[in-house]
């Protein structure tokens, strides 16, 4: 899914007013439908409502939804709207609507200006507040007055919060307010597509969960823009998902080659091996400290496993003499010099053969460190970071903003694909492009899950999906089979060998998705 930018959503607008036949307060009842029917479906025997209304057009959406709940609830329900005088400009959209708004004798208007004081919300345990004020049409900071009475919202405890399109004060593409004076939604209300704020955890406090609503409009304008940015869903893997046929064998999936592990870190290899095997390789080789010999014979034995001469920690990486489809390479490798040493040395007896690689964990730290190294890394490689590797390998940023611009850099520079690994997975593609995953929840952040996840994209690379495919395949399963796991053993209780075990059942619903 395109995530659009303020200008494109702009434009879809006026093309559904300029090609289906409809006014722009059409349009306008349109989204009210919308979010009254999520209303309807979610809260059930609302007494009071209260709606902030900015005198935009996002002001015209709530007044037109205050007006369809009052029609949906009657009498049994309390609606008083708070008209927010920011500006002198009124849109028709909004005049409008307030004039229909004026006949309901149900319903309370009353307005708020500039330097009076705040209102007192009295039953405000009882009531359902809706943020309208200001929406994706927020171009210039607000005033600290506006900025006082935000954060007198957020003081108060009402039943939920509901935000239309985004929550107020805060900027669809960037935030000037420095977190100051931004409303704190419990959901946000949105249409089209996903605003960009909703996958970074700077904003995470303000969104709440986000629903995408459909307003029901032609989306064959929306295929024909370019975008940057793009929401991983089913539809994406639809289009990428790989059936197996027939007549195949294991040499039809590829042959993976994993080499990390450290006295003590074994587990992350055989994590990332299980992992490889569970997404579907065929065949798959280890290079290991000798101590990780035994473990990783009796508890992986469908792999092929080779060891260092040395005990506790890799010293040396042979050159590649079989035929390998993909590499991955780090998983709790330790960082010792010696291992530096013979990273370096396999990069740059490598760099010609250009077979796909993944490169995380204890590998990106080394690189961090002996930076010149990533001179020999082949294009279209795939970095696996978490962020704080990422910080290591980049440097620090102020803001999440400034986040995206270096894995954008960073991935343009060295042609590159970088996971980033979080509570969106985002994706950088070597041409600027990142990509948000949809999957996953906070019982995932546990020990061995980043290893889970190389080895599943190790694995899908091996099978001959393309970098970026095994990308967003990868991030996607990893996050549903993370979703599942959650249902059946619940957030707090998911281990890595959880994720694993449920990737089988992660193919189950894509099987799904293709009929």
């Amino acid at each position: 899914m395109k995530i659009l930018s303020l200008n494109q959503i702009k434009k879809i607008d006026q093309y559904c007013i300029d090609n289906e036949d409809i006014s722009s307060i059409e349009l306008i009842e349109r989204y009210a439908k919308s979010c009254l029917n999520w209303i309807i479906h979610n809260y059930h025997n609302i007494q009071k409502v209260i709606l902030l209304a900015g005198n935009e057009k996002n002001g015209g959406d709530g007044l037109s939804l205050a007006r369809m709940l009052s029609q949906q609830y009657g009498d049994s329900t309390i609606i008083t709207i708070y008209i927010l005088n920011i500006s002198n400009h009124f849109s028709p959209e909004f005049i409008i609507n307030k004039n229909k708004i004026l006949k309901y004798r149900g319903i309370e208007l009353k307005t708020i200006d500039e330097g009076e004081d705040f209102p007192i919300f009295l039953d405000n345990k009882d009531s359902l507040l809706i943020d309208a004020i200001f929406g994706i049409g927020l171009n210039r900071p607000i005033k600290k007055y506006w900025k006082s009475f935000f954060n007198y919202i957020n003081e108060n405890k009402f039943i939920s919060v509901i935000s239309i399109d985004i929550p107020s004060g805060l900027f669809m593409e960037k935030n000037q307010n420095n977190f100051e004076g931004i409303i704190k939604a419990t959901h946000t209300l949105t249409f089209k597509s996903p605003k960009l704020p909703f996958f970074l955890s700077d904003y995470a406090n303000y969104i709440g969960k986000w629903h995408l609503l459909n307003i029901e409009y032609k989306k064959s304008y929306t295929n024909e823009m370019y975008v940057n940015n793009f929401y991983i869903d089913d539809i994406f893997i639809k289009s990428i998902y790989k059936k197996r046929k027939k007549f195949s064998h294991k040499g039809t999936y590829g042959h993976g080659l994993l080499i990390g592990g450290y006295h003590g870190m074994i587990g992350s290899m055989a994590l990332s091996s299980k992992a490889s095997f569970r997404i579907g390789i065929g065949k798959l080789s280890l290079y290991v400290p000798r101590c990780g010999y035994q473990i990783l014979q009796i508890l992986i034995p469908e792999a092929i496993i080779n060891t260092d001469s040395e005990d506790k920690f890799i010293s040396n990486i042979p050159p590649i003499n079989i035929h390998v489809n993909a590499i991955g390479i780090g998983m709790g490798m330790g960082k010792k010099t010696i291992t530096a040493y013979a990273l370096e040395s396999f990069f740059l007896k490598n760099k010609k053969n250009k077979i796909p690689m993944v490169i995380d964990a204890d590998a990106i730290n080394i690189l961090a460190n002996r930076f010149k190294i990533i001179n020999f890394i082949p294009e279209k490689t795939i970095f696996t970071p978490h962020t704080k590797e990422f910080r290591r390998l980049c440097g620090p940023w102020k803001n999440d903003y400034q986040k995206l611009n270096l894995l954008k850099k960073f991935s343009k520079k060295y042609k590159i694909y970088i996971v980033l690994k979080g509570a969106h997975t985002v994706i950088s593609t070597p041409n600027g492009n990142l990509y948000f995953n949809s999957t996953g929840n906070p019982g995932m952040a546990t020990a061995g899950s980043g290893d889970v996840l190389s080895g599943m994209i190790t694995g899908l690379l091996a099978q001959g999906y393309t970098p970026k495919q095994s990308c967003i395949m990868g991030v996607y399963l990893h996050g549903l089979a993370g979703d599942i796991a959650s249902i059946e053993k619940n957030e707090e209780s998911i281990i890595a060998e959880d994720i694993i075990n449920y990737i089988g059942e992660s193919y189950q619903k894509i099987k799904m998705y293709k009929k």
